[in-house]
């Protein structure tokens, strides 16, 4: 009986380790990018521990050692780094633990007739099939043979694919491969009328995804109805992106001038089926970057002048 039992719980613990080495071999050779949502344990002090973002210059600001980089690296170099860093500061503190809680540096958009439209992030970007799976799966009045894969700006034109025939034949390798901030636009079927009810809002605003177009009428009422812009949103060259017969008409619109101070500008009227995207302003990336490390500046000499008061004190004692 001894033995059985024995037997019995030497195979649930490989089951175990079985189960978690995949995620952990995931994430020993994942590469932290900027976006990406971090775990820090400091052990013997939760105090310096928490979730930190990779920010714009690809660095984490932690408590008393300030910006640190992190894009790049993988969770167990990282987790090095911060261990030899932080027993300078506190010779109790032998480990330091960094995983990956949101891999937000490869995130995809989808959009369309899905389960769940909305942004999904992996630690290796996977099929357009397999993003969709991961969306809830198509719609009803989904229509598979034309699914639009729109790659982010400067990257190229729009594809379409056909991912019907993909499933019904088993070969995948015709799908083209994603890259990070790629939009999936899975459309109505013609069958079921028109592009429908909607217009597909994404970039830098606060709640990308589909906006009913009775709420998305121009593109003002869009932009507002998908959250308003993010901070870093570039007001001045928004696209509008609609479908065409042959090949999507293009508008730039500058809307910059209205939400700082007023002036009229050309709103465009939209159409069902039209695409908003904010683009992000790389100049107020780097202004943020400064920013941050002016913190982690200030933060540096802060702790020099509490070692310096600390050493004060212990001499005069």
């Amino acid at each position: 009986m001894r033995q059985l039992v024995a037997r019995a719980g030497i195979a649930v613990l490989m089951l175990a380790v079985l189960m978690t080495a995949p995620f952990a071999w995931a994430q020993s050779e994942y590469t932290i990018g900027v976006g990406d949502l971090l775990s820090v344990q400091v052990w013997q002090r939760d105090d310096l521990g928490g979730k930190v973002t990779v920010d714009f210059d690809g660095s984490v600001t932690l408590p008393l050692l300030g910006a640190v980089r992190a894009a790049g690296q993988t969770p167990a170099r990282l987790s090095e780094e911060l261990t030899r860093r932080y027993s300078f500061v506190d010779r109790q503190i032998s480990q330091v633990s960094v995983t990956v809680a949101e891999y937000r540096s490869r995130k995809v958009y989808v959009m369309g007739q899905v389960q769940k439209p909305g942004t999904y992030s992996f630690p290796e970007l996977p099929s357009v099939w397999e993003v969709i799976r991961q969306a809830g799966g198509p719609a009803q009045g989904a229509e598979m043979t034309r699914v639009q894969i729109i790659p982010p700006e400067g990257e190229g034109p729009p594809k379409i694919v056909d991912v019907d025939r993909a499933l019904s034949t088993g070969d995948f390798s015709q799908l083209p491969a994603l890259t990070t901030g790629s939009t999936i636009l899975v459309p109505r079927s013609e069958a079921l009328g028109p592009e429908g009810e909607f217009v597909y809002v994404w970039g830098s605003v606060r709640r990308p995804g589909l906006i009913p177009y009775a709420s998305a009428g121009d593109l003002l009422a869009a932009v507002l109805s998908a959250g308003g812009p993010d901070r870093d949103a570039d007001l001045g060259n928004i696209k509008v992106i609609r479908p065409g017969p042959v090949q999507a008409a293009v508008f730039t619109v500058d809307i910059e001038d209205y939400t700082d101070e007023g002036v009229l500008f050309p709103n465009v009227p939209l159409k069902p089926g039209d695409t908003v995207n904010v683009p992000r302003n790389e100049g107020l990336a780097v202004l943020r970057a400064f920013g941050a490390f002016g913190r982690t500046v200030a933060q540096t000499i802060g702790t020099i002048f509490f070692f310096v008061r600390l050493t004060d004190d212990s001499n005069n004692n």
